[in-house]
């Protein structure tokens, strides 16, 4: 029996749950007074807070099996 690689909670995630976020960035890039500053700033900020999350989640699962043997 084949495993499925793409599930259910991954559409659910990118495609409802992440459905504020596209039209947040479509209106930053569509919606009028267009400032392209302020959208590098947002990008920005959204993909430092994404490493964040991500290097934050890699310390502590390192630490989690460093102190659980299994």
């Amino acid at each position: 029996m084949a495993h499925e690689t793409i599930h259910l909670g991954l559409y659910v995630i990118f495609g409802i749950i992440m459905l504020p976020v596209y039209v947040m960035i479509l209106g930053w890039l569509i919606g009028k007074p267009r400032n392209y500053r302020a959208v590098a700033m947002a990008f920005g900020y959204i993909v430092g807070f994404i490493i964040l999350i991500i290097a934050g989640l890699l310390v502590v699962g390192l630490v989690t099996s460093v102190l659980t043997p299994y």
